[in-house]
């Protein structure tokens, strides 16, 4: 196997791996709520998160970030300097790029 193919596959693999990890924390809360409704619980739905949390969770770097903060494709806050995503934001741009 070529060096290239090998570090194609494990940056296939890592993406997969990436993708479980944020369907297991979307079925550990729907698991957690209290009542068992099938609303979404509006803390996690309100729940803001910098842009180095986004960046990990979208396995981006914060250029790549950057640019999809600027063409509109994520919806952000700016309070001063300081950027947050919503996080049900970053799971939705997921769930669209399947």
């Amino acid at each position: 196997m070529k060096t290239q193919d090998f570090l194609q596959s494990f940056e296939n693999l890592k993406s997969e791996v990436q993708d479980i990890k944020i369907l297991q924390q979307r079925v550990l809360l729907y698991l957690e709520r209290p009542d068992g409704s099938k609303k979404e619980n509006p803390s996690y739905i309100e729940e803001r998160i910098s842009v180095k949390e986004t960046c990990q969770i979208l396995a981006c770097s914060e250029v790549t970030l950057w640019k999809l903060r600027k063409d509109g494709t994520l919806p952000y806050t700016q309070h001063k300097r300081t950027i947050r995503f919503k996080k049900i934001d970053i799971i939705n741009y997921l769930n669209q790029k399947r």
